[in-house]
C-alpha cells in the first residue's frame, strides 16, 4: 500500500463554497432545482430537461421511455467497449443488449460493421431453437439463439458513446438509420462541455445523458442529466422523472459526507488514503444492475451552482493537457496514442496503447508504486462481463477485446504538476520506447 502523494487518475474537484451553496440549495428546494434545470435548457438549446440520481438512472428512464413509445423493440445496440454502466441500464430496463465493435483507430463504432447490421436482417442460425433458447457454439460460447425476428426491427435504440470526452460521430450515425422508430441515445456521461463540428455534444442525438457523478466532466458528487427536443419522449419522460422517490434525509447526510470527503481526498496529498481503503472500490469497474434511481436533490443542483464557468475552466485545463501529452509523446518517439486522431478534446483521461502484455503489467505496477495516475480502463469488452454470459450472441469482438486489453490512459486534471509529466513521460520512455 502506497503512503504519500498519489494522482487520481481522473479528478474533479468540489470546494468549500460548493458545499455551502449544496446546503442553502436544501433550504431553497425545488427553487434550486428549477434553476440547474433553465440554466442547461438554455445552454444547450433544448426543450426538456430532467434532473435525477446518476447517468446510469438518466439512461434507464431513457430506455423505458422509449419502451412505451415503441414496444414492439426489445435491443440496445451499444459499443463493445464502454462503460459497465451503459449494459447495465439495458438489463435494469429489461431490455436486450446488442454490440458492434469499434473502429481499430479511434474510439468509436466500426461503421462498416454497424452499416450491416443496421441494414440487414440476421439470418437464423441452422441450429437455432424457440426464441430465448440458448445454444451452443463449436468454441462452447452460450448465446441467445437468434430468430427470423432477429433484426433492424428488434432494435430499439443505438447508442454512440463520447468515451472519455471523445466526441462520436453521431451525423455518420444518424446517415445511416432508415427506421424512424431507432433513436439515437447519446451516451455523453464523460463528455459534458465538449463539441463535434461546432455543436453541442448532448444535442447530437433525439436524447442525450450526462453523469455528474466523481470524476466526470463536471460533478456534483452523484447525479445524471436527461437532454432531449422530441416532445413525444418528454411526455412519457415528464411521467417517469414525476414518479420518482426523491433523497430521503440518511439520504442527504450520505451526499453531504462525500461531498465533504471529495473536498478533501481527491487532492494527491491525501488521494491515497481513500485508495487503500478496499470496500470504496476505487478504480474497479463492475457491472451492477440493481442501483437506485431518484430525483436529484436540491442539494446536488446548489453544488452545481456557476457550473458553465467551472466547466469551461476543467475543460480547458485538460484540452491544454491533452495536447501536451500529444507532443510529449511523439517526440518520444512513443507509439499507441493514435485513437484521438486529429481531435484535441478535453479528456477525462488520455488513452494510450500498450500491446506488450509484460509492459502494460510493469507500467501499472510502477505507477502504482509511485502514486503516478496511470490506470487501465475496462477489465473486458461488454462481451467478456461474467453475468451476460448467454444473454450476447456469441461473436468476437476482437477491437474491443484488444482494447481492453492494451488501453491504460494518463491523468488530464489540474492537480497533475510540470514534475508529475516529467516523470510519467520518464517512466513510459523507459518501458514504451
Amino acid at each position: 500500500m502506497r503512503i504519500g502523494r498519489t494522482l487520481p487518475p481522473a479528478a474533479t474537484p468540489i470546494g468549500i463554497g460548493d458545499i455551502v451553496s449544496g446546503v442553502c440549495g436544501i433550504f431553497t428546494g425545488q427553487q434550486e432545482l428549477d434553476r440547474f434545470q433553465l440554466e442547461l435548457k438554455e445552454h444547450f438549446g433544448v426543450k426538456h430537461c430532467y434532473l435525477v440520481s446518476s447517468g446510469k438512472a438518466a439512461f434507464t428512464l431513457i430506455l423505458l421511455a422509449l419502451k412505451e413509445l415503441s414496444p414492439d423493440r426489445d435491443e440496445v445496440l451499444i459499443p463493445a467497449f464502454t462503460c459497465y454502466s451503459v449494459p447495465s441500464s439495458v438489463v435494469r430496463a429489461g431490455l436486450r443488449i446488442r454490440l458492434c465493435d469499434l473502429h481499430p483507430d479511434c474510439l468509436d463504432f466500426d461503421f462498416a460493421q454497424l452499416s450491416a447490421m443496421l441494414s440487414e436482417a440476421s439470418r437464423p442460425r441452422a441450429d437455432a431453437g424457440p426464441a430465448g433458447v440458448t445454444s451452443e457454439s463449436q468454441g462452447g460460447t452460450r448465446y441467445p439463439a437468434a430468430t427470423s425476428g432477429d433484426s433492424i426491427k428488434r432494435v430499439l435504440a443505438v447508442v454512440p458513446t463520447h468515451l472519455f470526452g471523445y466526441p462520436a460521430d453521431v451525423a455518420r450515425l444518424r446517415s445511416l438509420i432508415r427506421e424512424p422508430e431507432v433513436a439515437i441515445v447519446e451516451d455523453a456521461a464523460q463528455a459534458m462541455g465538449e463539441t463535434r463540428e461546432g455543436r453541442k455534444v448532448g444535442t447530437l442525438g433525439d436524447v442525450s445523458f450526462f453523469s455528474l457523478g466523481r470524476g466526470k466532466a463536471f460533478s456534483v458528487v452523484e447525479g445524471g442529466v436527461i437532454l432531449t427536443n422530441r416532445d413525444d419522449l418528454a411526455e412519457r419522460l415528464n411521467r417517469l422523472v414525476g414518479e420518482l422517490p426523491r433523497y430521503g434525509l440518511l439520504a442527504l447526510l450520505s451526499l453531504f459526507v462525500k461531498a465533504v470527503g471529495m473536498l478533501m481526498f481527491i487532492h494527491p496529498r491525501l488521494f491515497w488514503v481513500p485508495r487503500s481503503v478496499p470496500f470504496l472500490k476505487l478504480g474497479e469497474t463492475l457491472f451492477e444492475p440493481h442501483f437506485p434511481i431518484r430525483g436529484m436533490s436540491s442539494f446536488q443542483a446548489g453544488l452545481a451552482r456557476n457550473w458553465q464557468k467551472r466547466i469551461e475552466n476543467l475543460r480547458d485545463t485538460r484540452k491544454r493537457r491533452v495536447i501536451q501529452w500529444m507532443a510529449l509523446l511523439e517526440k518520444g518517439g512513443i507509439h499507441g496514442s493514435s485513437v484521438l486522431g486529429s481531435q484535441r478534446p478535453g479528456l477525462l483521461r488520455f488513452p494510450i496503447r500498450v500491446s506488450d502484455k509484460k509492459k502494460r503489467e510493469f507500467l501499472l505496477r510502477e505507477s502504482i508504486r509511485g502514486g503516478m495516475g496511470i490506470m487501465s480502463v475496462y477489465p473486458t469488452s461488454i462481451n467478456g462481463i461474467p453475468e451476460l454470459s448467454g444473454r450476447i450472441e456469441g461473436r468476437a469482438f476482437p477491437v474491443a477485446e484488444n482494447c481492453a486489453r492494451e488501453l491504460v490512459t494518463l491523468p488530464t486534471h489540474g492537480y497533475l504538476t510540470e514534475d508529475d509529466v516529467t516523470g510519467l513521460i520518464r517512466l513510459i520512455s523507459r518501458v514504451l520506447r
